[in-house]
């Protein structure tokens, strides 16, 4: 994709400190949640792998490990978005929708500076993935 975005220089490092910045805070949270199923887990190794003596306590313990893996999948997710928006910015291809082909407007990208694709492109595929998932 040879065409150019319409932002301009100070826009993208803005940008890019953005992003840099929030790549180190969701490591850092995975990291703590890591510790956090970990830690979970070495309870259940605390009772020989098997049940304790309080229902209620092992179900929480599965439910708290259940949610913490969701969203730390889900922020290695967004860690994996963060990092491809910033090899954009190295290419120069940052802002351009990956789909298509034409400028991301700036709005979206201030908002949410790790998108790959313009608006419509991305309703688009998400009415595609909704239409593969049976919704």
């Amino acid at each position: 994709m040879s065409q150019q975005t319409v932002l301009d220089r100070e826009t993208i490092e803005a940008l890019r400190t953005d992003l840099v910045k929030r790549r180190v805070t969701i490591i850092r949270e995975v990291v703590g949640m890591a510790g956090e199923i970990q830690s979970l887990g070495e309870e259940q190794g605390d009772e020989g792998g098997s049940l304790g003596n309080h229902f209620a306590d092992d179900g929480s313990s599965m439910s708290e490990a259940e949610r913490l893996s969701t969203i730390s999948a889900d922020l290695d997710g967004l860690l994996t978005q963060i990092d491809a928006a910033l090899e954009r910015m190295d290419e120069g291809t940052y802002g351009i929708c990956q789909r298509c082909g034409k400028p991301i407007a700036k709005e979206r990208l201030e908002a949410f500076p790790y998108v790959a694709h313009c608006i419509d492109c991305q309703a688009k595929l998400e009415r595609q993935q909704s239409l593969r998932a049976g919704f």
